[in-house]
C-alpha cells in the first residue's frame, strides 16, 4: 500500500442574490439547501426565509421515515413537515454516505408532487449531489398542521455503508412571500439490510506492514493483509467518520473483521483481496494467531483458516509514492517532495530544508492512544531511535518532532527532521532504527541543490 495523495470536491455555491425578496419558491427550492454540513457550510431555506431562525420552536418539525435499505433495491420514503400555524409547505432532501457527505447516495425520481434537482448542472445528475423537493401543486396551499409527500428512492447498487438523508422543512404562511415562514431540518440514518450476507469463506495468504511490507508487525502500526474472497469482488470500502465508534475507527467493516491474539483490530479499508487495518495495542511478541472474519457475530458468520504473524517492539518503515519515495512533504505541509513525475506536482528537497516524512511501526508513544484513536496533539515517541539521512546521524537539533501524526489515527508516524547541508543530488536513503531494528534503506527523499 502506498500513501496517496487526496483531493477535496468543494460544493458549487448558487448564488441567488438576484431573486426578488418578496417571492418565495413555491416551485421549489434551489439545490444544495438540505442542511448537509459539507454543502456551503450546511445552509438550509433559512438562506432566503429569514423571519425566524432555524428550528425556531418545538411546535413544528420535519421528519424522514425510510427502512433499512437493500442495496438497488427501490423504496418509498416519506417526509412530513408540520406545524399548528402553517398554511403552505415545502421541503428539499438528499441522501448521502456516511463516511463522506459529498457522496451522493442512490437517486430520487420526480413525478407530480416531487421535484428533483442536481447539485450542479442540468438532469440527469450521473451520481452527482442529487435533491428532491416539493412542485407547486404539493405545497397544498390553505392546507393546516401538516403534509407529508412519498418519494421513491433508489440505493446505491452496492452496500456503501449507512446512509444519511438530510432534510429541511418549510411551514410557511401562505403569504406568496418568504416572510413569515419557519424552517426546520432533520436527518436520519439508515442501514444496509442484509448487508452482512458473505457467502465464501475467505482465505488469509499473506500479512505485512503497510508502509515497508516487512512480515513482522508491531503494536498500533498500519498493516495490510492479502488473500480472497475478503468482499464481493468489485465491492470495496474505505472507513470514514460515518463509520467511527465512540470517535474511533471501526472494528467492523464492509462485514470484515480482523483479528490478531484474540483481539478485533480496526479496519480502515477492505477490497476482494486486500483488507488494511491497524495493530492492535498489544505487548505480546514472537508468533501470535490471526484470522478473517466475515458477517461477525451473526449465524452465517465465516472465519478464514488460522494464520501468525510475528510481532515485535518496532516494525520502522516509511510509507511511499511509489515504492522507493517516501511520503513526504514540505514544512509547511503544501508541496509534496518526489522525483519529477512520481506525484503531480512534486518536487526535490534541497539540503538545509525542513521536510516532514510519514511511516508507520515506530512503537509506542508518550502519551499512548489506543489503536484506532485520532491523535488529538503531539505524542512523540517514548523509546530511543536514531535516524540517519544519506549515512549521516541526525543530532537532535535536527529532528524537530518525532511521532504520531496530529489528526490522524494513531498508526501514522511523522517526523519532522532538517536534511544534512552536505547532501549530493539524488535519491537519498532516510533509515529509522529502534531497538537495533532498521527501517528499509531502499526508501528514499529525492534532493537536488
Amino acid at each position: 500500500m502506498t500513501l496517496s495523495t487526496l483531493t477535496r470536491s468543494l460544493p458549487l455555491l448558487w448564488v441567488f442574490a438576484t431573486l426578488p425578496s418578496s417571492f418565495g419558491f413555491s416551485t421549489g427550492p434551489p439545490a444544495l439547501r438540505a442542511g448537509v454540513p459539507g454543502d456551503a457550510a450546511g445552509v438550509t431555506c433559512t438562506a432566503c426565509h429569514r423571519s425566524f431562525a432555524l428550528n425556531p420552536d418545538t411546535l413544528g418539525k420535519v421528519t424522514v421515515t425510510a427502512a433499512t435499505y437493500q442495496p438497488g433495491v427501490k423504496q418509498t420514503i416519506k417526509v412530513r413537515v408540520e406545524h399548528p400555524e402553517g398554511k403552505r409547505w415545502g421541503f428539499e432532501i438528499t441522501a448521502r454516505t456516511a463516511t463522506n457527505d459529498q457522496i451522493q447516495a442512490g437517486s430520487f425520481a420526480a413525478n407530480a408532487d416531487i421535484r428533483v434537482v442536481c447539485g450542479t448542472g442540468p438532469l440527469p445528475c450521473n451520481g452527482g449531489l442529487e435533491f428532491a423537493t416539493h412542485t407547486q401543486p404539493s405545497t397544498r396551499p390553505g392546507t393546516a398542521n401538516g403534509v407529508e409527500w412519498e418519494i421513491e428512492w433508489t440505493p446505491p447498487s452496492t452496500d456503501v455503508g449507512d446512509v444519511v438523508f438530510y432534510v429541511a422543512g418549510n411551514a410557511a404562511d401562505n403569504s406568496s412571500s418568504n416572510v413569515g415562514d419557519r424552517i426546520y431540518n432533520s436527518q436520519l440514518r439508515v442501514k444496509a439490510g442484509g448487508a452482512c450476507s458473505l457467502t465464501k469463506k475467505p482465505t488469509l495468504r499473506s500479512l505485512s506492514n503497510a508502509a515497508s511490507f516487512g512480515t513482522t508487525l508491531a503494536p498500533n502500526a498500519m498493516a495490510s493483509v492479502f488473500g480472497l474472497d475478503f468482499q464481493v469482488a468489485g465491492n470495496s470500502r474505505i472507513a470514514g467518520s460515518g463509520d467511527f465508534v465512540n470517535g474511533a475507527f471501526p472494528k467492523q467493516l464492509g462485514c470484515v473483521a480482523v483479528e490478531i491474539a484474540g483481539q478485533r483490530a480496526p479496519v480502515t479499508y477492505v477490497q476482494n483481496d486486500q483488507i488494511n487495518f491497524q495493530v492492535p495495542t498489544i505487548a505480546q511478541t514472537g508468533p501470535v494467531p490471526v484470522s478473517i472474519i466475515l458477517n461477525p457475530g451473526q449465524p452465517n458468520e465465516l472465519k478464514s483458516d488460522a494464520g501468525t504473524v510475528t510481532m515485535a517492539a518496532y516494525s520502522p518503515g516509511f510509507f511511499t509514492f511509489n515504492g522507493k519515495s517516501i511520503a513526504a512533504t514540505s514544512a509547511d505541509g503544501r508541496t509534496l517532495l518526489s522525483a519529477a513525475g512520481v506525484v503531480p506536482g512534486g518536487v526535490p528537497a534541497k539540503p538545509g530544508d525542513v521536510v516532514v516524512l510519514y511511516g508507520t511501526g515506530f512503537g509506542f508513544s508518550e502519551p499512548v492512544y489506543q489503536s484506532g484513536e485520532i491523535v488529538a496533539g503531539q505524542a512523540k515517541l517514548r523509546d530511543a531511535y536514531t535516524i540517519s539521512v544519506g549515512g549521516t546521524l541526525l543530532t537532535a537539533a535536527d529532528i524537530l518532532y518525532a511521532g504520531l501524526a496530529p489528526g490522524s489515527i494513531s498508526g501514522l508516524y511523522q517526523l519532522n527532521v532538517r536534511l544534512p547541508q552536505s547532501l549530493a543530488d539524488g535519491d537519498i536513503p532516510v533509515v529509522v532504527t529502534m531497538g537495533g531494528v532498521a527501517s528499509p534503506a531502499t526508501a528514499t527523499i529525492p534532493v537536488k541543490r
